[in-house]
């Protein structure tokens, strides 16, 4: 048995969940929707549960990392709980940036450190949590917002992500890169385009929970497809073992496309983008679980 895991605050709202349970089911698997956070929930049921929309764990990480280690001792969590718990804070783009990745640029402000001070020529940042999931709690501001934005995160617990706005991606958005994995090396799949969603200054959230997006079908540059490989090969994610899934979302700039994010918990994969991607999920996600301990 296997189980989908989302969060009760999410139902309905994930696009890729039904059609991946039914692939699964076509796949020849037992599969069933779970919530991370119903008690209710026998988990070692399920010879395997895979993270697909438990899109509340920022907003309680200190609830949702308890669930990691109880529920590892009961079932296997793909992708495993290595990657989780390195990819759930965005402090391992700083892994990523010692590995020789080109990522975006970026200032970690922690909790009780000195606020930055910012170039007041620069026209526009983001300020967002290093813990967050589709872009809540990230907003635009401008240079004498920053601190505040700063203050208001610390006092929420987080510690803060100051970069300066991109703005090619006010018309080119940002490139997602979908790779999916049978127990060897992510196999590149599809790409989808999001429409830039910080234009203004606060964020409109879908549900309470991620930043409503502009998705399309987009194919990925030679560029874009040289860094998403670059990001996956190099040895911080190596380290992590084999992986079920990730998205590299990538933005232009000037001198080339750079890492904004790896996503490795649970990225929405835009599997109407693509025709067939649902069913190349479920085929390499069966296989994957066959093959790897």
């Amino acid at each position: 048995m296997l189980g989908l895991v989302t969060a009760i605050g999410a139902a309905g709202l994930d696009p890729d969940l039904e059609p991946l349970r039914i692939a699964l089911l076509d796949g020849g698997a037992d599969v069933e929707v779970v919530s991370w956070d119903d008690d209710n929930v026998e988990w070692e049921r399920y010879d395997a549960i895979i993270l697909r929309s438990t899109w509340d764990y920022a907003d309680r990480i200190a609830e949702f990392r308890a669930w990691l280690d109880a529920v590892i001792q009961q079932t296997r969590i793909v992708n495993p709980v290595s990657a989780v718990a390195w990819s759930i804070d965005k402090h391992y783009l700083n892994d990523l940036a010692r590995d020789g990745v080109a990522v975006a640029p970026m200032t970690f402000v922690e909790v009780g450190d000195v606020l930055p001070s910012v170039d007041p020529a620069a026209e526009v940042f983001v300020v967002k949590p290093a813990v967050g999931a589709g872009s809540n709690g990230a907003r635009r501001c401008m240079p004498n917002e920053v601190a505040d934005h700063v203050l208001t995160l610390h006092g929420e617990g987080h510690a803060a992500i100051v970069q300066p706005y991109l703005d090619m991606i006010d018309e080119h958005g940002e490139t997602a890169l979908v790779y999916l994995g049978d127990g060897g090396d992510l196999v590149y799949d599809h790409a989808f385009s999001k429409g830039a969603i910080l234009v203004s200054t606060d964020v409109e959230l879908e549900g309470g929970f991620f930043a409503k997006e502009e998705i399309g079908g987009r194919t990925a540059s030679e560029a874009e497809r040289s860094l998403a490989e670059a990001v996956l090969s190099c040895p911080s994610v190596r380290a992590l073992g084999p992986l079920a899934y990730a998205r590299v979302d990538v933005v232009p700039t000037e001198n080339g496309p750079v890492l904004l994010e790896l996503e490795l918990v649970e990225p929405s994969l835009y599997f109407q983008s693509s025709v067939g991607s649902d069913v190349r999920a479920a085929q390499a996600w069966l296989r994957y679980i066959a093959t790897t301990a």
